[in-house]
């Protein structure tokens, strides 16, 4: 099994080769990721009145463009820190967003008004600020350097909580806070010093950043998928039980890989190892199968609603969008958790399902009861799916050797 350095989920996470070293503690570990990912969401809700002023599909094509870098960077981002230190990395994670910056850039500019808004400068700002944010996220997970810019971030939670107070506007305050911790992040690139070749990836490696690549951008387009579907673009009850997996799923994914690697050390042979896997596979199936759960039962819920509700439409819309967002968290999971076991190809493929199957549907010949319950059934497809290949691959991709 190929070598990789502490787990970091969200991006890549890559069996080893050797018995697994000593490491922080997966909790501690998985909460400090959470609250990195609090930097991107705290500048969302601290640009909620520049959001409204442009077109929808700004927000959404920015967190598909970063989303997808942030994945497919990660990846490959690991591999060279591991090789070349964290100036290589984050000089190789800064190349990346770079280049999907000039492609944001370029997509401005040609795009017509009725996609971007009256304002194209400030698309291109708000596009540019979420791809900046993004890419302080990655750099701090190739760097490891998470702990400092979860510090470095405050003043974008302070920020947001004042927007979502309405004590003032915060104007330019913004953009400033997110150029600082932009700076922070790519410390090892800013500050002069010893400059590292980055290394050649090897064929394996971008094969396995590619994969992840399809991974983020199918989940940007299924988050889309589910706002755009939701009653008037309403995002409270769709993010409302993804928000509250994260850190659950987080700390799962995490307890799962420190258990796999831990059975390096215990077991006695290579039988030994596979029935520890497969007994690790077996309470993680158990941690999974909850969200599918629940997701199935408030889809079943909304349509056993009294019809002389009054908003019935609404109450059922946000209740399938609570089911939605419950499904669609199950379904990073068990991507992630693929992903994490080497199966990047079979995480690409059932993280690409959900969209392939979305646009597939009006030309088969099937009922369509709306664009919102046609997403939920194909994400609970897709997490009973995704159940049943983590079942069936539970045996680790290569044994230990003894």
């Amino acid at each position: 099994m190929p070598e990789r350095p502490p787990v970091v989920p969200a991006g890549p996470v890559v069996p080893q080769t050797h018995r697994a070293a000593p490491s922080r503690s997966y909790l501690w570990a998985a909460l400090l990721r959470c609250a990195l990912y609090l930097g991107p969401l705290s500048v969302a809700a601290a640009a909620a009145e520049p959001l409204t002023r442009v077109a929808w599909p700004v927000p959404m094509a920015t967190f598909l463009l970063g989303w997808a870098a942030a994945q497919a960077l990660t990846c490959t981002g690991v591999s060279v820190a591991r090789r070349a230190g964290p100036s290589a990395a984050a000089r190789h994670v800064g190349l990346g967003f770079a280049g999907v910056a000039g492609l944001w850039c370029s997509l401005v500019w040609i795009a017509p008004p009725a996609v971007i808004g009256p304002d194209r400068g400030l698309a291109l700002v708000i596009g540019l600020g979420g791809l900046g944010t993004l890419a302080t996220v990655t750099a701090a997970l190739v760097t490891r350097a998470e702990a400092a810019i979860v510090l470095w971030s405050l003043p974008c939670w302070a920020l947001a909580g004042i927007t979502l107070a309405e004590i003032k506007p915060v104007g330019t305050l913004l953009p400033a806070a997110i150029v600082i911790v932009v700076i922070r992040a790519f410390q090892p690139v800013v500050v002069p010093g010893r400059r590292a070749r980055r290394p050649r990836l090897s064929p394996a490696e971008l094969r396995r950043g590619g994969g992840y690549l399809v991974i983020g951008a199918s989940q940007a387009i299924c988050v889309g998928l589910v706002w755009q579907a939701g009653p008037s673009g309403s995002t409270a009850p769709f993010w409302l039980p993804l928000l509250l997996a994260v850190p659950i799923l987080e700390a799962l994914i995490g307890w799962h890989t420190r258990q796999v690697e831990s059975g390096l050390d215990t077991a006695e042979s290579g039988a030994d190892y596979h029935r520890h896997v497969r007994g690790v596979t077996l309470i993680t199936l158990t941690g999974l199968v909850p969200p599918f759960a629940v997701g199935v039962s408030l889809a079943l819920a909304a349509y056993r609603l009294p019809a002389g509700l009054p908003g019935f439409a609404d109450t059922q819309s946000g209740v399938l969008g609570l089911a939605g967002g419950t499904l669609l968290g199950g379904v990073f999971a068990i991507t992630y958790l693929l992903a994490a076991r080497s199966r990047t190809g079979i995480a690409a493929t059932l993280a690409a399902a959900p969209p392939v199957a979305t646009a597939a549907l009006p030309f088969l010949p099937l009922p369509s009861s709306g664009p919102l319950p046609d997403a939920v059934a194909v994400l609970a497809a897709t997490h009973l799916a995704g159940l049943l290949v983590i079942a069936l691959t539970a045996q680790p991709a290569d044994p230990p050797s003894q």
